[in-house]
This record gives C-alpha cells, structure tokens and sequence, in this order.
C-alpha cells in the first residue's frame, strides 16, 4: 500500500531574477511546479511511498515533469498521459519588498483541466493511507473538480484519511464559489490545511489565530483542522484541543511551494501517530524550502532533523 496518493495538476514555472520584470526579462529558470505534485515530491525525499496521479501530455514538457518528479522517488505509475495536449505554463515575477511575488498563468486547456473521471484507474489510486487534494482542483474546471471529488470518495471508501489543502487560488475563481466548494467537500475530509489569509478571506475569519480556528472547525466541521500564519508558525485544532508552534528563522530565497512541504511534512507526522509531529516537521520543511529555488523540497529526512534538532525541539510530545 502506498502511503500517499496526490492529485492535482503539474506545470512549468518560469521565473525571472530578483529585480527584473516579466515582460523585459533577459532569461528565465524554469522549474517543475504544481502543489500536489509539490507534495508528493517533498513526502518522498523524506522517506514516504508517495504517489502523484495527473494527466500529463505525451512529449518533451509532460517527460520534463515526470522525470525531474521521479528523480526525488515519486511514483507515476497512476498518471494518465494523453497525445496531443498541452501542459500548463506559469510566469512568475519574485517581487522583492515591498512587491509581492507576482504569478501569470498559461494553463487554460491543459491536460489535466480537461481529464475527466473515466481517465483514471480508482481501484490503484484508492489503495492509499493518505488521499491529498487540494482547492486548486476544485477551482481549475468542472470536471477537475469531479476527478478531485471522486478521488475523495474513493480514498474513503478502501480506508484512506483525506487531506485538504484550501489553496484558494482568486485567478481561477472568485471567494464565494471556493467557499461553497470547500463546504461541500469538509464532510469528506480528515484534515484541513488553511492560511490564515484564506480563512480571513474565505469564511470571514477573525485574525486572532485561536478565534479563526474555532470558526473554521465550528463552519465546516472537520475533525483536524491546521491553520498556518506564515512566518509565526501554525496552530492546530482536534477533538477540542488546540496547540500552536512557532516558525523558523529564514533567510528567504524562494518561498514558492513552501506550504507544500508543510503539508508533506504534517503527513509524514501523522503517519507516524502525531499532529504535533506533523506540525513540527511541517514547519521544519517549509523553511528549510524557502531556502532553495524553485516549488520543490530537494532535501530529505536527516535535514528536517539537523533542523530540528538545532533549534532544540522536543517532537512528539
């Protein structure tokens, strides 16, 4: 059984240096991007059997992603790939301060975007202990979204615990419609991954951490739920009880796909038996991410505990 089962869709991101704009950019770096494929990326460089199920197209681009997501241990033996398509580009401006980092996508048409439920083989992707979607799936297209649900269903259904990333993405959809979505899929979920900024924006959240968590487990009713802050940690709630850790100090390089390997990281811990554990190690990757270009974790387990071990944790309490 795989330990880890992620769906969602892949892209190239290309990016241009700090100081320099998109439209007069001299050269780009161009990296494997895409925050479920992200996940299965950081879950396997530290040990776990994961997993990544997509729709990719048969050519150079769609062999581009498999490779370099093969390379850190994924398995693609779940992807679909399809003739003729296209994959999904994204442009990305690293704003420095005060500039946020600014995102244009190419993504419209893309493989995954259109895949539909008979693509896949459920039997193979269900035989899973975790099923991790994210709200981008429910937001690229209509039938992205019944793929997404339907891997819900049908990882519950063989066993599996679910997790959810709310990966509110407001150029793919507006904040009413990602709010239903997530509403109608909270029953179906074990664990819910938020940023304080979707809870504010999405469920009209207080920004007190503590009183945001309340009203996210009392609106959606998920029995695990983690809100992260950003650079001042993250704050769980299950069964009640909340606890909150702080973050690491960071000398940011590239903060893009920092919160997927937070989220690979909680899995790891709750594979093993422990939130908390989740939560260490989660924000253990995610800065230790932030120091490396490009959305994906290329470092592995003995890192997170040099790192945890340095700052003088005690995990798994």
């Amino acid at each position: 059984m795989k330990q880890l089962v992620t769906l969602g869709e892949a892209m190239l991101r290309l990016s241009v240096s700090p100081g320099d704009r998109l439209q007069d950019a001299p050269a780009f770096q161009v990296h494997v991007a895409g925050s479920e494929a992200n996940v299965a990326f950081a879950a396997a460089r530290v040990g776990l059997r994961a997993a990544w199920v997509s729709a990719l197209p048969d050519n150079s681009l769609g062999r581009r992603v498999a490779g370099t997501l093969a390379s850190g241990g994924v398995d693609l033996s779940l992807v679909h790939w399809v003739s003729g398509g296209r994959l999904g580009l994204c442009f990305v401006e690293m704003g420095a301060a005060p500039r946020p980092i600014s995102i244009l996508y190419d993504r419209a048409a893309s493989t995954m975007a259109l895949a539909t439920v008979d693509s896949f083989d459920w039997q193979s992707i269900a035989d899973t202990q975790f099923m991790h979607v994210s709200g981008i799936m429910l937001g690229l297209s209509d039938s992205s979204r019944e793929v997404a649900i339907r891997a819900i269903k049908e990882g519950r259904s063989r066993g599996a615990l679910v997790s959810f990333d709310m990966n509110y993405r407001q150029k793919l959809w507006d904040r009413r419609a990602a709010a239903a979505a997530a509403r109608e899929v909270a029953p179906l979920v074990d664990v819910l991954i938020c940023t304080a900024e979707d809870a504010r924006d999405l469920f009209d959240a207080d920004r007190a951490p503590e009183s945001a968590i309340a009203k996210l487990a009392a609106d959606l009713g998920v029995e695990s739920i983690v809100l992260t802050l950003g650079p001042e940690g993250a704050i769980a709630s299950r069964g009640g009880a909340t606890f909150r850790r702080a973050g690491h100090p960071v000398e940011t390089v590239d903060r893009v796909g920092a919160g997927d390997a937070f989220v690979a990281g909680l899995i790891w811990g709750l594979i093993d038996g422990s939130l908390e554990l989740g939560i260490e190690r989660g924000l253990a990757m995610s800065a230790l991410k932030m120091t490396l270009h490009g959305d994906l974790f290329r470092l592995d387990a003995a890192d997170v505990a040099a790192l945890l071990a340095r700052d003088r944790r005690e995990v798994g309490r």
